[in-house]
């Protein structure tokens, strides 16, 4: 019988341990943070004997020492994506980048059942890979939603699509240089082929240079020029050079929600999708809370919540939506990001920004350095409110704390949650 090692035991762990037992492993289960039955993390030497597998959470990373030791004795380490994957009957799809997995996967799923295709999410999305094929009744189409941390133990993943959507720093607490980062990213692309695709955003360098001696057909993906079988013109989204239907009947407001839908219409046409399917899914497709989400006008004050923009990037996308006298609202647990250039970046387009949070400070002296003066740290996301709705020339409030959220709350739903109440309190 072989022996498999699982650390972290949160969902994905748990599902993976049960898969693995499914295929006849004797499962040893490690967690350095939760005391639970068979829990192999004081065992020392012991760990290691007759161990043929290590199976790690995306909470794990490469340098845990376990993780390390593995490695050094020639002990196959894989991410619980990579393992759950190899049981996948249908054909998977992979989304990455630095923000708009959830999004385009989601999206994804939407334009595959205007098909009638027989499709699924999992991953990062929040439903382990391993629980799906334990479920059974498999899927057609698994739409799989990959984070760098579910990528960075992956050698065999082959997904007919692999979609990189953009990359930014991010992670900085995790990752020692941004390069490793970027390399985590890339391995979405690990085992495809000439009968594969790489689905890539075209618009930035760093995506442009991964896609460089890719085995898979490239298929560029770009926001900003006409390219390809799908592109912008004059507010329509354009198909084999012919207008399909215009930007401005879609939900999915902003830049980056539009380079999404055409990444989305790339795939989807290659597996079939007809005119008349892919203009009801623009014209459909409701876009996730916490993103860039319209709350509500308050005295002549919109109010955007975009909770999930944890980091700079998908802050400034959201900064380039919305318009208008912008108060910003950042602040939260801090990922080792540089806001100085963000600053430089916003100078022009925010009237005013309130931070609170754990990383107030940081942020408050990134913006002194550059000379952006019209901030103020608050205490609470309360106060931060009450700020920016009598600041000079704000008539639009986007909370987009370029942050975690894990000083205050469990995640960025009940932050974005919170934040949405008190907007509701002011309404009342």
């Amino acid at each position: 019988m072989k022996t498999a090692l699982v650390m972290g035991i949160q969902a994905s762990g748990i599902s993976a341990a049960a898969l693995l037992k499914r295929e006849g492993y004797e499962v040893r289960l490690y967690d350095d943070r939760q005391e639970t039955e068979n829990n192999w993390r004081d065992r020392g030497e012991e760990i290691f004997a007759g161990l043929d597998l290590v199976v790690i959470s995306p909470s794990i990373p490469g340098t845990h020492p376990v993780v390390k030791e593995a490695l050094a004795r020639g002990i196959r380490v894989e991410s619980e994506m990579e393992f759950g994957s190899k049981f996948l009957t249908g054909t998977k799809i992979v989304v990455t980048g630095t923000n708009g997995k959830t999004t385009t996967v989601d999206m994804l799923d939407k334009v595959l059942k205007i098909m009638g295709k027989k499709a699924r999410t999992m991953g990062n999305v929040g439903y382990p890979v391993s629980q799906v094929v334990l479920d059974g009744d498999q899927p057609d189409y698994a739409i799989i939603e990959a984070s760098s941390f579910q990528l960075e133990f992956c050698y065999t993943l082959r997904p007919k699509f692999a979609v990189l959507l953009n990359i930014s720093p991010d992670h900085m607490d995790r990752y020692a240089r941004y390069e490793d980062y970027v390399n985590a990213k890339k391995r979405v692309f690990m085992g495809q082929s000439a009968t594969d695709f790489a689905v890539v955003n075209w618009d930035t360098k760093v995506t442009r240079d991964l896609a460089e001696g890719l085995p898979s057909a490239v298929i560029q993906v770009s926001a900003k020029e006409q390219k390809g079988d799908f592109y912008l013109k004059n507010n329509y989204f354009y198909m084999k050079g012919q207008p399909l239907i215009s930007v401005r009947e879609s939900r999915a407001k902003g830049e980056h929600n539009r380079f999404n839908m055409l990444a989305v219409m790339n795939v989807a046409y290659r597996m079939g999708a007809r005119e008349a399917e892919l203009t009801a899914f623009v014209r459909e497709y409701r876009p996730l809370p916490h993103r860039i989400e319209y709350v509500g006008t308050v005295d002549g004050v919109c109010f955007y919540n975009d909770s999930k923009g944890t980091n700079v990037g998908a802050c400034l996308s959201a900064v380039d939506s919305v318009g208008g006298g912008i108060g910003l609202i950042m602040g939260g647990s801090d990922k080792k990001e540089d806001y100085c250039d963000f600053f430089v970046a916003i100078y022009d387009k925010v009237k005013f920004v309130a931070v609170t949070g754990g990383n107030a400070e940081k942020i408050y002296s990134s913006a002194m350095k550059v000379g952006f003066t019209d901030i103020e740290i608050t205490d609470t996301l309360d106060e931060a409110i009450e700020v920016l709705t009598h600041a000079e020339g704000v008539d639009t409030v986007l909370f987009s704390p370029a942050s975690a959220s894990f000083d205050r709350y469990k995640g960025y739903a009940e932050r974005g949650e919170y934040f949405k109440s008190r907007v509701y309190a002011l309404k009342a």
